[in-house]
């Protein structure tokens, strides 16, 4: 993306694009909420971002942050056979990570049909992973059908903190973060 051709925000702009910083922000665990608004919170989440960044740090996303941001947004690699199974360890050791996989199981991704693939944010080590797995039966309504289940964790320390549940199908459109394969 050309980070010249995207607006300057501050405190007080609105717009989608304040939503796009949000989600990014939110992604890199530097923010919360998502809405359209650059308040405060989102104003000081900004300048977090740009102290650990090494940027100047006033709360301003102009064309180096929006670089910076778009940079480290979605550099995800597969992990290593050991790191799966450090991965699976952690999640089945976790109150978040045992609701995630039960989320998992609810929508019919378990079985012998189903395969799992485990991803790794790389600017963020292990505060950042992903799961993926298809060939599920496509949920418990079977309203829409769906062949692959994404789950985003996001870690604090050791602990996983929350997660995002992605369902990928030609209905819900393509998914919001390009894996390598």
């Amino acid at each position: 993306m050309n980070t010249n051709t995207l607006p300057i925000l501050k405190e007080g702009s609105k717009g989608p694009e304040v939503i796009k910083l949000k989600q990014t922000l939110k992604k890199l665990n530097f923010y919360g909420a998502i809405d359209d608004i650059f308040d405060l919170q989102a104003k000081d989440a900004v300048i977090k971002f740009q102290n650990n960044r090494g940027l100047v740090p006033d709360g301003i996303v102009g064309p180096k942050t929006w670089s910076q941001l778009n940079e480290i947004a979605d550099k995800w690699r597969r992990m290593t056979e050991a790191e799966e199974i450090k991965e699976i360890k952690s999640l089945i050791n976790s109150l978040m990570g045992v609701a995630a996989l039960n989320q998992v199981a609810l929508e019919g991704f378990i079985g012998h049909k189903s395969t799992r693939s485990f991803y790794l944010n790389e600017p963020y080590g292990g505060l950042q992973t992903l799961m993926r797995v298809k060939g599920g039966t496509g949920g418990p309504s079977r309203g829409v059908g769906y062949n692959e289940i994404r789950i985003i964790f996001n870690r604090f320390e050791d602990n996983i903190i929350n997660f995002d549940v992605e369902r990928v199908s030609e209905e819900t459109g393509l998914p919001k973060i390009e894996l390598p394969d």
